[in-house]
């Protein structure tokens, strides 16, 4: 290798390493602009003035990781930018990353380590629907298409919480683990899904885990 490409080599390194880290500044920001609006919404503060708007919202960047949990019923989100894994992460959450137009869904626990790409799921979900003893109409969910992937571990209670954060106002709905999500499938399948279970994504089908009981 060439002095010069030596040099070029060793130039980019560092503008990739000051564009991670700025990054993961900005995200860092963007994570605390959240958790402030929760604070808000679980304050006195949010009796006086409360935000139009209350949905959260995913950054604007290409890939992401999020470790996502629930604390005091409340979500919490922590994101990082590239392959840096968040350490410290909570056993019951979930962790999210967002790479080539994919979003991979694993509990944080798991230390699997899965391929570079994800095969396509041919399961569909026509619709979901949250359902609440306070909440006098169900709430449809929609899943983004770049999360059926085989593998990916979804509607777990801190998924089920994300999707409600993310495209509901905090008033819009109760939370706890009274819920129940009713889901029908592209072959006119119902399904019944409680807050201590989630679905695992396979080729043709999804799987109950825990299965219901009989």
């Amino acid at each position: 290798m060439s002095f010069f490409q030596t040099i070029k080599n060793w130039a980019n390194s560092i503008v990739h390493t000051v564009q991670v880290k700025i990054s993961n500044l900005l995200l860092y920001l963007f994570w605390k602009y959240n958790y402030v609006m929760i604070q808000i919404e679980d304050s006195k503060v949010s009796q006086i003035w409360k935000p139009v708007s209350t949905k959260l919202v995913e950054p604007m960047f290409e890939s992401w990781i999020c470790v996502a949990s629930i604390e005091s019923g409340s979500l919490l989100e922590k994101y990082v930018l590239g392959e840096t894994e968040i350490s410290n992460a909570d056993e019951k959450s979930i962790t999210i990353y967002k790479i080539d137009n994919q979003l991979r869904v694993k509990p944080s626990a798991d230390e699997t380590k899965y391929e570079s790409v994800f095969a396509p799921s041919n399961v569909k979900f026509l619709s979901v629907l949250y359902e609440h003893p306070q909440v006098k109409e169900p709430l449809r969910l929609i899943i983004d298409p770049k999360y059926m992937l085989v593998g990916n571990y979804l509607l777990n209670d801190v998924f089920v919480l994300r999707l409600l954060r993310h495209q509901y106002n905090k008033g819009d709905f109760v939370f706890d683990n009274r819920y129940k999500l009713r889901i029908m499938d592209s072959n006119i399948m119902m399904s019944c899904i409680e807050s201590n279970q989630a679905i695992i994504l396979d080729a043709n089908k999804y799987i109950i885990s825990p299965p219901p009981k009989n």
